[in-house]
């Protein structure tokens, strides 16, 4: 069994997230319109402050759990796989990670 508490395993970098000082509660905003927006703007500032950020959005991209994930909703994070699928469909492989990209 694959364990966040490991910090050596597969998923240890989880323990290193700036998310887990935080309540967990933060990241799982019920929907992503009205007032929960402000939530997923708090969850989204302490992603950019985090040091595991492009592994967290990685395991986020990969696994399409809910929730926020490397700073990303997963509706973003299904328009990035979106992005990617057809940039390499189209044979032009993107540099650019729109969602990492300073805002």
């Amino acid at each position: 069994m694959l364990s966040s508490d490991d910090a050596t395993g597969p998923f240890g970098w989880m323990s290193r997230g700036a998310c887990q000082s935080e309540d967990p509660e933060l990241f799982f905003p019920t929907t992503a319109r009205g007032a929960a927006l402000r939530q997923v703007s708090a969850a989204k500032a302490v992603c950019r402050a985090c040091a595991v950020r492009a592994a967290c959005l990685s395991f986020g991209l990969q696994t399409s759990p809910d929730g926020i994930w490397g700073g990303t909703t997963p509706e973003e994070r299904r328009a990035l796989r979106h992005h990617k699928a057809l940039t390499l469909h189209n044979g032009h492989p993107s540099t650019r990670h729109p969602t990492l990209s300073p805002a």
